[in-house]
C-alpha cells in the first residue's frame, strides 16, 4: 500500500470522517477513539470482535485475509472487517509485518451490566518495539523500543543519547556517545522500533534484516524538564543521575513512548531499575563482527548451527537472554571477568548444586515477562499459576546456592 493510502487507514477513516455527525452512538465512540489516536490502525471490540470500518476495514481485510463485510443502519452502509479476540495474535502479526501500529479500542465495562453504550477505551498500542504478548514475541528474547536525543556542546562531535527499554520485560538501558558509537550500540542492542527526537542524527541499521523502523515522536517529550518530571517515578533525582543532557531526554521519551503504548494510565511499575552503562566498559562488536563470527546467524543456514545455538543450554527465558546479553556484549575488565569466571566455577566444581539449580529453573517460567503482565493488570489464570510455579522453585534454588559455598559471592553480570 501506497503512503498516502496508509494515511486514509490510521487515524479516522474519511469514510467515517465525512458522516461524522450523523454517526450511530457505537459508531461516533469508534470515530472518536480513531481521531484520538491518529497515527495507528485502530481495532475496536464489538463483542467477541475486534471490528474496522471503512477504508480501515478494507486494510485488515486484505493484510488479514478475512472477509470484507458491510454493517447498515439507519445512517448508511459502512465496509467492516473483523478478526477474533481469542485468536487475534496472528492477525496482529500481520498488521505489524505490513508496517501498522494498531490501537486496541477495548470494552473497559461488562456488556451485561451497561446501562446504555458499552464504554470503551484504547488499552494498547501495539508497535513493532512494544508488544507484550507472547503470542508475538520468541520466548527468551529481547525487544526494544529505542529513543536517541542530540546535545549540542561545545566539542566537535554531537552528543546523543540513546535509551532503550524492553516492554515486555521491564529492561531500561541508558547511555550516550557520538553518533558513530551510538550507531553501533544500536546495531548491538537490536530494538524492534526507534523514536527520533528533534534534531537527531537519521540511524540506518547496518544489516537490513535486522532493521529497525524509524519515526519521529512528540518533540515535547524530548523536552529536558518534560523528560525530567517523566523520569522522577522511575529513580530519585534523575538530572543527576546521567552523565549528558541527551541521555536524560532520551529516557524520559522512550518511557514517555512505553507509557503510551500501554494505554497511558502513568508509570510502568514494573520498570524499577534504569541502568546507565558506558559502553566502554564491554567490547564493541557491530553487525558485520557478529555476522563474521557467526554468534547469532549462520551465514548459510540463518539462525543454527551459530556460537549461540552451540553455547545455549539455558534451563529458561531468563538465562537465555542473559547469555545472548552476555554474547552481544562481552566484558573487557579483567576484575569484571574474573569475577563472572569465579560465579560460573562455583557451580562447575559442585556437580549436585549445578544439577539442583538447573533442575530447579527448568520448572521456572519467564517471571520477567509474567510480572510485567501482573502489573499492567493483565494476567490472566494461566499466568497467576505459572508465577505461582515460579516462586514456588525460589526457596529450593536458594538453598542450592547458599550450598555452593564461598564466603564472598562473585557476581555474573
Amino acid at each position: 500500500m501506497e503512503p498516502a493510502d496508509r494515511e486514509t487507514v490510521t487515524g479516522l477513516p474519511p469514510g467515517i470522517a465525512a458522516a461524522r455527525e450523523d454517526l450511530t452512538p457505537m459508531l461516533s465512540q469508534y470515530a472518536d477513539l480513531c481521531a484520538a489516536h491518529g497515527d495507528a490502525l485502530v481495532l475496536f471490540q464489538v463483542g467477541d470482535f475486534y471490528e474496522a470500518f471503512c477504508e480501515a476495514a478494507e486494510t485488515v481485510a486484505r493484510v488479514c485475509e478475512v472477509t470484507l463485510t458491510e454493517r447498515s443502519d439507519s445512517t448508511g452502509d459502512y465496509p467492516m472487517a473483523g478478526i477474533p479476540i481469542d485468536n487475534a495474535a496472528p492477525y496482529l502479526e500481520s498488521l505489524l509485518d505490513a508496517g501498522y501500529r494498531v490501537a486496541l479500542g477495548d470494552q473497559v465495562e461488562d456488556a451485561a451490566q451497561a446501562s446504555g453504550l458499552v464504554d470503551r477505551a484504547v488499552t494498547e498500542v501495539i508497535t513493532p518495539g512494544t508488544v507484550v504478548e507472547d503470542d508475538l514475541l520468541e520466548s527468551g528474547t529481547t525487544n526494544y523500543v529505542a529513543a536517541v536525543a542530540a546535545e549540542d556542546d561545545d566539542s566537535a562531535e554531537t552528543t546523543v543519547g540513546l535509551a532503550a527499554v524492553d516492554v515486555s520485560t521491564g529492561e531500561c538501558l541508558v547511555t550516550s556517545g557520538g553518533p558513530d558509537a551510538v550507531a553501533g550500540e544500536l546495531d548491538r542492542i537490536a530494538p524492534a522500533e526507534l523514536i527520533a527526537g528533534p534534531d537527531a542524527p537519521a540511524f540506518e541499521p547496518s544489516d537490513a534484516e535486522r532493521g529497525w523502523t524509524t519515526h519521529d515522536y512528540d518533540a515535547g517529550a524530548f523536552d529536558r524538564r518534560t523528560a525530567t518530571e517523566r523520569l522522577e517515578p522511575y529513580l530519585p533525582a534523575p538530572e543527576r543521575r546521567f552523565d549528558a543532557d541527551a541521555e536524560l531526554r532520551a529516557a524520559g521519551a522512550v518511557l514517555a513512548y512505553a507509557e503510551y503504548t500501554q494505554g497511558d494510565d502513568g508509570p510502568l511499575s514494573y520498570v524499577t531499575r534504569v541502568r546507565r552503562y558506558d559502553p566502554r566498559d564491554r567490547l564493541r562488536l557491530d553487525a558485520a563482527a557478529q555476522r563474521s563470527l557467526e554468534l547469532f546467524e549462520n551465514r548459510g543456514l540463518g539462525a543454527s548451527d551459530t556460537l549461540f545455538d552451540a553455547l545455549d543450554e539455558t534451563n529458561c527465558a531468563l538465562g537465555r537472554r542473559c547469555l545472548e546479553r552476555w554474547l552481544r556484549r562481552p566484558l573487557v575488565d579483567a576484575d569484571a571477568i574474573r569475577s563472572r569466571h569465579d560465579a560460573v566455577g562455583e557451580l562447575a566444581d559442585r556437580s549436585l548444586a549445578r544439577e539442583g539449580v538447573a533442575d530447579a529453573l527448568a520448572t521456572a517460567y519467564d517471571l520477567e515477562r509474567l510480572v510485567s503482565r501482573v502489573s499492567r493488570g493483565r494476567a490472566d489464570a494461566r499466568d497467576l499459576r505459572s508465577l505461582h510455579r515460579t516462586l514456588a522453585v525460589v526457596p529450593d534454588l536458594k538453598a542450592t546456592l547458599a550450598g555452593a559455598g564461598g564466603e564472598e559471592r562473585p557476581t555474573t553480570d
